[in-house]
């Protein structure tokens, strides 16, 4: 199947979305935000940037809380709406239709890099999470080499070769930048520059989520951490950031 690249979903059409590959990056990040969040009663969740919903009804079912998914392009089916604890609504990131310290945590995976204004949309989820709040968000590490080798799409070898010869085409040209309609993300010096300026705790996670999402290659892992080559062979950041309290 050839995929073509969207700047708002990626280069993946969402029905591509291996369901249980999605299962298990939930569960791993699940057991890196349970550092930092511990649920209490009549807390609310929110997906940003939920694609059909799978994510957004994946995550209500591995941490059993009231969840809400968003995404400028929702097309969720109404028969999963009877479920009382999943709502999904099409919204925009830059302009959140939501009251200020609403939410508990906020799960946002490879979404930011497709928004207008990713300045714009931080600190609407910065507005939204309630004090004490976590976000956890990820997104393509723009130092990268090579990506999406352990993407949750349904894609062949074939096609995820095509994605990263694009990437360097927009490199070759001094356009890697989403701005331009690449698929770049950011470095991590980058995000911890905007993140910090809203958060009271910017935390990277990236190699923890690479050492329990392949376990089965920890030593190889552990040494890219060690050597230091992690920031240019991981091919995506991940962070926790904790609104502070008044």
């Amino acid at each position: 199947m050839k995929i073509g690249y969207d700047k708002t979903i990626g280069y993946s059409p969402l029905e591509c979305v291996d369901v249980e590959k999605m299962r298990q990056v939930i569960q791993v990040n699940k057991q890196i935000v349970g550092e930092y969040y511990s649920s209490q009663g009549g807390d609310l969740i929110l997906v940003a940037g939920a694609g059909r919903g799978d994510e957004a009804m994946l995550i209500n079912q591995e941490f059993g809380i009231k969840t809400i998914g968003i995404d400028i392009n929702m097309t969720r089916p109404a028969l999963v709406e009877s479920n009382p604890d999943i709502l999904f609504q099409r919204q925009d990131l830059t302009a959140l239709a939501f009251g200020n310290d609403v939410f508990s945590l906020i799960y946002s995976y490879h979404v930011i890099e497709h928004v207008t204004d990713h300045l714009i949309a931080l600190r609407e989820l910065h507005r939204v999470l309630k004090p004490g709040g976590v976000l956890f968000i990820g997104f393509p590490n723009k130092n990268r080499l090579v990506s999406y080798i352990g993407t949750s799409q349904r894609v062949s070898a074939l096609e995820k070769l095509k994605w990263n010869i694009n990437d360097y085409l927009f490199r070759f040209k001094g356009q890697f930048e989403n701005k331009y309609g690449a698929h770049a993300g950011f470095s991590g010096k980058e995000f911890i520059r905007d993140a910090s300026r809203l958060f009271g705790v910017v935390r990277p996670v990236r190699n923890q989520y690479m050492l329990l999402k392949y376990e089965k290659f920890r030593g190889l892992i552990q040494a890219l951490i060690n050597t230091g080559l992690a920031e240019i062979v991981f091919p995506s950041n991940y962070y926790v950031c904790v609104k502070e309290h008044l």
